[in-house]
């Protein structure tokens, strides 16, 4: 709900037909090299023998990442791991300078996506959520989890339930949440119409209810006040666009945001990014806006590398990170120039995350956490999961 990380469909096409390529392409070099090396090394076999052939045991599988946040101090990163054929996941925190980890195993079936730091980096938000297969018995639902810091060790505190039973109105059960500027919760929930609520004080206020889909939610602060800014869908209609919402008053300030595969809004809310196809290449067709209390505006269009499939933007809102494909872009703001980061074309990342203060980013690619540096592109590994969140692939289902 904070932050985005669609996959549009005809990114998820492409990336999942080079994945296919990939596979097929490999496999079969492998496969031929691998003859060609056993045809010219192997003796002939004896007329009461039989070759015999040793397979080389296949590359383990690494756990995927979700749910990549860097804490505000630019020290720490906190992530869902996910493993065991998709069954078990387990919560990560990493020190970014000395490489101390604290890990929390998810109950069983269950996988905890960590949505946001406090402005204190010292809790996380994160939604308990089930993954479809047998489960434990567990709360699900938004949680936060405190943690202190000492002699470069990592402790966490007994996650804390913050949508149990009696928090929202009968009926309504949480989907999603953030945290406002002043550490105040705001929960989505699943029931139709669809509903955002504050809780104050243990209770939930009514903030917006709209008849259609929240695409993104961002809570600002203005005159001393919270003030949403939501991108949702038009009643009966795919179409959507960006309000403004004070004191339960809701006011459409975009132009109707036809054909919109996603919507980006800065943290802020003083941008918005809006991604088209492209009808003329197959490229993305990206437009800027201009947001201000009263109209959004367009700034800029440009097209946009396919490759570019989840988005990520810069502390200081100056550039966007797109990511999970091969490559690495930084698309500058406002003027949507692309750049790429480096050499390195095969990232396929799960996630990724600006570290604040710096001009670098944490990217999780293939159960490895990599630092790279955006204006040189070199990168350097952070660090890597442990070997018993690793599957190993010749005994894979």
């Amino acid at each position: 709900m904070n932050e985005p990380r669609l996959t549009p469909l005809r990114a998820a096409i492409a990336a999942t037909a080079l994945l296919l390529l990939g596979f097929v392409i490999g496999y079969g070099f492998q496969t031929a090299q691998s003859a060609k090396l056993q045809s010219s090394t192997r003796p002939s076999p004896s007329p009461t023998s039989s070759p015999v052939s040793t397979p080389k045991p296949a590359a383990p599988i690494p756990p995927t990442t979700k749910g990549l946040r860097v804490s505000p101090d630019g020290q720490r990163v906190a992530f869902t791991g996910v493993y065991g054929d998709g069954v078990r996941a387990a919560r990560f925190v990493l020190d970014l300078k000395n490489g101390a980890v604290d890990i929390r195993e998810t109950p069983r079936g269950w996988q905890d996506f960590v949505v946001q730091w406090s402005r204190d980096s010292r809790k996380i938000l994160f939604d308990r959520e089930k993954i479809p297969r047998g489960v434990e018995e567990a709360t699900a639902g938004l949680h936060e989890e405190r943690f202190e810091y000492s002699n470069d060790k990592i402790a966490s505190q007994t996650p804390r339930a913050l949508t149990s039973n009696g928090v929202l109105p009968r009926g309504e059960k949480s989907f999603s949440g953030l945290w406002t500027p002043n550490d105040e919760l705001v929960v989505k929930t699943r029931r139709e119409p669809k509903s955002l609520f504050q809780i104050k004080n243990g209770r939930a206020v009514l903030l917006d209810r709209a008849d259609g889909t929240y695409l993104q939610n961002r809570v600002v602060r203005e005159n001393g006040r919270d003030v949403l800014y939501a991108v949702r869908e038009l009643p009966r209609s795919k179409n959507s666009a960006l309000f403004r919402v004070e004191n339960g008053r809701a006011r459409q300030i975009s132009e109707t945001l036809r054909d919109a595969e996603w919507t980006y809004v800065a943290d802020s809310a003083r941008w918005m990014i809006v991604c088209r196809t492209s009808p003329n290449s197959e490229n993305w067709l990206w437009t800027l806006y201009r947001v201000s209390p009263t109209r959004a505006t367009t700034s800029s269009t440009r097209s946009v590398p396919i490759d570019v499939i989840s988005v990520f933007w810069s502390p200081d809102e100056g550039a966007i990170l797109g990511a999970s494909g091969q490559s690495l872009w930084t698309i500058a703001i406002p003027s949507l120039a692309v750049k790429r980061v480096g050499i390195k074309r095969d990232w396929e990342a799960d996630d990724a995350g600006w570290i604040p203060q710096q001009n670098a980013i944490v990217v999780a690619s293939r159960g490895v956490l990599w630092r790279v540096d955006v204006a040189s592109g070199q990168a350097k590994a952070l660090w890597k999961y442990p070997a018993r969140f690793w599957k190993d692939a010749d005994n894979a289902s």
